[in-house]
């Protein structure tokens, strides 16, 4: 089983390896926004803040879409995000700007 910890909310939700982002964080009723869930919108912008390393790596819309200083700073689409396998803690990216 995999962890998705929400940083602002102190708390987290366990998910099987494998899981797409955008599932533990609605069935966690989580603060972190969607729009299109397609990875066009750039809604749901999270920031990685630990255990980027279990995630997949970045889809193709989150490359059309995000920056290179945004991927690098472990900035990252929600909806396109799967989490192999660990732990990863999230928040809301507006969090860091």
């Amino acid at each position: 089983m995999a962890t998705v910890k929400f940083a602002r909310e102190d708390r987290s939700i366990e998910v099987p390896d494998g899981s797409r982002l955008q599932d533990a964080i609605d069935e966690a009723g989580a603060d972190i926004p969607f729009g299109c869930r397609e990875g066009d919108c750039a809604t749901c912008i999270i920031e990685v803040l630990e255990g980027v390393e279990n995630l997949g790596p970045p889809s193709g819309n989150e490359e059309i879409t995000l920056m290179d200083d945004e991927l690098e700073r472990n900035i990252r689409l929600a909806c396109q995000c799967r989490i192999a396998s660990g732990s990863v803690t999230i928040q809301p990216a507006e969090d860091t700007f």
